[in-house]
């Protein structure tokens, strides 16, 4: 039996997911992190303890959750982080299409949360961060159900929080804006798309790839997750970064008519 905290991180072959995990064992957690398959961890990371883990899978989410059980003894922090992202018009988006984004970046973080409460509330004690995004409270346009994944993730951390609370468990959900990871590089396109949407498209795409390559790097992310992991009072949001800030204040006090044309400007949309 360990007597150091012990987190457990998904998605950790790049980007957030690798930061968190490096950052959370500098701070002396015993530290798991889960990967769909070995050969895409590009540089190991010492002292990560490795499992294989699949969050769309139910048996994989059990058998993950308890081999780190078994060989810890406890889990102290979940970082629900392993995500996918969908690229396309919502006329072109097809329900299946849909429905898989929602078994990874919605069912996954349900699955997981699900797997582990058992054991923070047998200890009276744990802390779960949910990676959700500035999409989930402002969605983008062609970035819809990814969106619509990220609004589902604040509603059921809210609801989350509330409930386990009186367990000594506390729920909290990271936002961050655009971040220099390979999400732009893994995120798949619809399969079928519609002439129409082609200009549009383009021009949000382009906007995009632009901002995620001037965006904020990993570590300021995984450094704020990290603060809601051991912080003695978790906020139940933080958002990451000055971009982020900004985006939580425009949207809670700018003229709903001003947010719109800005964000249309801003991804090059035809102005109506």
């Amino acid at each position: 039996m360990t007597a150091r905290r012990v987190a457990l991180v998904t998605g950790v072959s790049s980007g957030i997911g690798f930061a968190t995990a490096r950052e959370l064992i500098r701070q002396g957690f015993l530290t798991f992190g889960t990967i769909r398959e070995q050969s895409k961890v590009e540089n190991p990371l010492p002292g990560l303890e490795m499992v294989r883990l699949d969050v769309r899978d139910d048996e994989s989410v059990k058998a993950a959750v308890t081999e780190v059980v078994d060989r810890a003894w406890r889990i102290d922090a979940l970082v629900n982080n392993a995500g996918a992202g969908l690229f396309g018009s919502l006329e072109e988006t097809s329900i299946s299409e849909a429905k898989e984004l929602f078994e990874t970046n919605f069912f996954g973080v349900m699955r997981m949360s699900q797997a582990v409460l058992p054991f923070m509330r047998e200890q009276n004690y744990g802390r779960i961060v949910n990676v959700s995004s500035v999409l989930g409270f402002l969605p983008a346009p062609y970035m819809g159900v990814y969106a619509a994944t990220k609004h589902a993730i604040e509603a059921y951390s809210e609801s989350l929080d509330h409930e386990v609370r009186r367990f000594g468990i506390r729920v909290s959900i990271v936002e961050p804006a655009y971040t220099r990871t390979k999400f732009g590089q893994n995120s798949r396109q619809v399969s079928h798309t519609l002439a129409d949407y082609d200009a549009d498209r383009g021009s949000v795409l382009a906007a995009m790839e632009k901002s995620v390559a001037n965006g904020a790097e990993s570590a300021s992310v995984a450094s704020v997750v990290v603060r809601a992991l051991t912080s003695r009072r978790p906020r139940l949001r933080y958002a990451s970064g000055r971009q982020a800030k900004l985006l939580t204040y425009l949207k809670k006090f700018a003229p709903e008519r001003l947010l719109d044309s800005g964000l249309r400007k801003e991804f090059g949309l035809t102005a109506v």
